[in-house]
């Protein structure tokens, strides 16, 4: 299938996406107007996740929103710019925290810098929801996201079975120290670990630029021992990846199993620069930790652990009506 169909195919519904996401983003842009502007009688819940941009976290703040149109409830979105700005995300929680809310759902961009926040709110009496990310706080009512160790074992599953079962490969990824990415790369490993033709040569951190990325894949595959394949952990590690793989023509030779469904890795899937990704649902994360949100705030018990699905997906497997649904949750 050409580039040129995908986009007839895929185009409006980026683009829907994206005019979504921006009236979502515009929404949280005046923090206190929003939060006075809740009724009496209708719930606050506030959305701070680990960055305002991106597909990712655009998508799971859709499902956030259909939820609090369901059940009736004031959601506000928000977030810094970047996943590393542990200290601006701090920041947001403290304000809302002063501005008054009556539940957190949080996307902790740090597992220990964001634990004395969660618990100030605990004390105030908000319940706090962890989402995507873990937080080091007991006080996180319900953890609601995917199981990243067993997400790196199937991804590594996948790696095996296109390179049969022997290479070198090179774990890219965001920043160094992150839990998720830790989890994930430990799944990896383990999953390999009864097979020793397969060697995870190096883990190469490139937070969060896309160029960035790319330098960083440049630089792996232009070592001394060749690099049979790549295992990207997030959705700039994939994207720029998948640019330096195919600047250099090597699509198809090196093999790239990437993580996450962004508009433009689902073009180099279809393309055959990424063989594979592992693709999360946001959208579910983001409805069911704002219906979770409501059942705390109401006294109710409420489950500690809510794991959401993962699916490998490859270029034949991503126009699959299942599948479709999966990538574009939003659509009917």
């Amino acid at each position: 299938m050409s580039r040129n169909l995908w986009y007839r195919r895929g185009l409006p519904v980026l683009m829907l996406m994206a005019a979504l996401a921006l009236m979502l983003a515009l929404g949280g842009c005046s923090r206190q107007v929003e939060i006075q502007q809740a009724s009496g009688s209708q719930k606050q819940i506030v959305l701070i996740v680990k960055s305002k941009n991106g597909d990712y976290w655009n998508t799971l703040a859709m499902g956030a929103e259909a939820a609090a149109k369901e059940f009736g409830v004031k959601l506000t979105f928000d977030g810094p710019e970047s996943e590393d700005e542990v200290r601006g995300q701090q920041e947001l929680v403290r304000q809302y925290l002063a501005y008054g809310m009556d539940a957190l759902i949080l996307s902790a961009n740090d597992y220990d810098q964001l634990a004395p926040y969660v618990d100030a709110a605990s004390r105030k009496g908000v319940p706090v929801i962890g989402v995507d990310s873990e937080v080091n706080s007991d006080s996180v009512s319900s953890l609601i996201g995917i199981d990243n160790y067993e997400a790196g074992r199937e991804a590594a599953g996948k790696m095996k079975e296109l390179a049969g079962d022997r290479g070198r490969f090179i774990i890219l990824t965001s920043y160094q120290g992150v839990r998720n990415v830790l989890q994930r790369e430990r799944g990896i490993r383990d999953e390999w670990s009864g097979t020793p033709e397969m060697e995870v040569a190096e883990t190469v951190y490139c937070g969060s630029d896309i160029e960035t990325c790319s330098d960083r894949t440049r630089e792996a595959l232009s070592g001394s021992e060749p690099v049979d394949g790549l295992i990207t952990l997030s959705a700039a590690a994939s994207v720029g990846a998948a640019k330096e793989i195919q600047r250099q023509g090597l699509s198809g030779e090196v093999k790239l199993v990437a993580f996450e469904n962004s508009q433009e890795e689902l073009e180099w899937l279809q393309e055959g620069v990424i063989q594979a990704t592992l693709v999360q649902n946001p959208f579910a994360m983001g409805y069911l930790s704002v219906k979770t949100a409501l059942s705390a705030m109401e006294g109710e018990k409420v489950e500690k652990r809510i794991v959401t699905e993962t699916k490998i997906i490859d270029s034949e497997s991503m126009f699959w009506s299942d599948n479709q649904k999966l990538l574009f949750p939003f659509v009917q």
